[in-house]
């Protein structure tokens, strides 16, 4: 009987803290809650936010945890738009360099063209 009594205490506690874990495995984070207010979704979604996270951050806050975020991403896409005027423009390789991917096998040459952005 006693062998019984423990197995289910045991079980329920188990299952109990299995259901404990899973209810807390979300982490909300002050620069998801900006992320979410600098794409302009509803108010009620920022605010059931802010209570899961526990307050709402400021404005300027959230500037300056968005900021290196703008930073790299307006870095990217000018190298996005200096790659497309690369593809563009004419690029000529010189003889030697030439001759040598003439040498290689085909699908080692296939493989450094793409390398290069060349194919």
């Amino acid at each position: 009987m006693k062998l019984l009594v423990n197995a289910v205490v045991s079980l329920t506690a188990l299952f109990s803290l299995n259901a404990l874990a899973s209810n807390n495995s979300y982490v909300y984070s002050n620069i998801e809650y900006c992320q979410l207010q600098s794409q302009a979704v509803a108010s009620s979604q920022l605010d059931a936010y802010a209570r899961k996270l526990g307050f709402a951050p400021e404005l300027h806050e959230c500037r300056t945890l968005l900021q290196p975020q703008l930073i790299e991403q307006r870095e990217l896409e000018l190298s996005k738009q200096l790659r497309d005027l690369q593809r563009g423009s004419v690029i000529r390789i010189n003889k030697k360099a030439e001759q040598k991917l003439a040498a290689l096998p085909a699908a080692e040459r296939a493989e450094v063209l793409k390398r290069f952005g060349l194919r």
